[in-house]
């Protein structure tokens, strides 16, 4: 269940829960609250990314059609015999070059923030991945367990990109998340999980991704941000496996949160 949905399903269970003992009406409100106030902050920053992507994108696409307009004008002076129009013409070209592949690599960063919520930088001499479905998710799930966790973002989040309608999709973007959990890089872990709840609220990892979520702001020292998400599960996934660890863990927190 994406997270805007999770204030419908609170307010739907607040009689039963009631009833049960396990979360009272008034505290399935404060989820709703709690749980919206963290959405729209990551929706912030997420809208303030895409539009500084889109800036850039804009930025190089000018640049390459001015380039482009200066590479006719010196093919043309070199067409009249002019002596420096050989050397502006190599100057161009490599300015053209790199302005395309700059471009090219906004893109892509593009295409992950929409369908990953995490950019992912290739690095220098980093091995060119494999591009068939199977392969790419073994060659993740792979990286991901042998603890090579910069190679397993890599190789998740591009399955994730290429392929977001896979049923396998919402476990690279789990699997990535974990990845960058064990990083330390828990923001970007939170809006990897961010996406399996909004473009996946009926797949596997929807429990999985909320214990990682209140774990990720219990070290981000947000004790108060972490315990909606296990509130949430605990109501609204009564069956699930992860129920028993998330009860264990939300008195854990209750009691060390100030």
């Amino acid at each position: 269940m994406g997270l805007r949905r999770l204030a419908h399903a609170a307010l739907l269970l607040a009689s039963a829960l009631s009833a049960s003992g396990c979360v009272s009406y008034w505290r399935g409100k404060e989820i709703d609250s709690d749980i919206a106030a963290l959405n729209a902050r990551m929706d912030a920053l997420t809208e303030a990314q895409r539009e500084a992507q889109k800036k850039q994108l804009a930025l190089l696409q000018e640049r390459l059609t001015e380039l482009e307009s200066r590479l006719t004008d010196a093919i043309s002076q070199l067409q009249r015999g002019s002596a420096d129009a050989g050397l502006e013409l190599d100057k161009l070209r490599e300015e053209l070059r790199q302005t395309r592949g700059e471009l090219e690599a906004a893109k892509q960063k593009a295409a992950q923030q929409e369908n990953t919520g995490v950019v992912v930088a290739t690095p220098p001499g980093a091995p060119p991945l494999p591009t068939t479905d199977a392969e790419l998710y073994a060659y993740g799930y792979d990286r991901h367990k042998a603890g090579d966790w910069d190679e397993a973002v890599r190789a998740l989040n591009e399955y994730a990109t290429k392929f977001p309608g896979s049923e396998r999709a919402d476990n690279a973007l789990y699997l990535m998340s974990e990845a960058l959990s064990s990083k330390k890089d828990f923001a970007q872990s939170s809006r990897g999980l961010q996406t399996i709840l909004q473009k996946y609220p009926k797949g596997d990892k929807v429990d999985d991704a909320y214990v990682l979520m209140h774990d990720n702001f219990v070290a981000l020292g947000q004790c108060k941000n972490a315990i909606p998400f296990l509130e949430t599960l605990i109501s609204d996934q009564p069956t699930s496996n992860r129920v028993a660890e998330a009860k264990k863990k939300l008195a854990v927190t209750k009691k060390g949160c100030r």
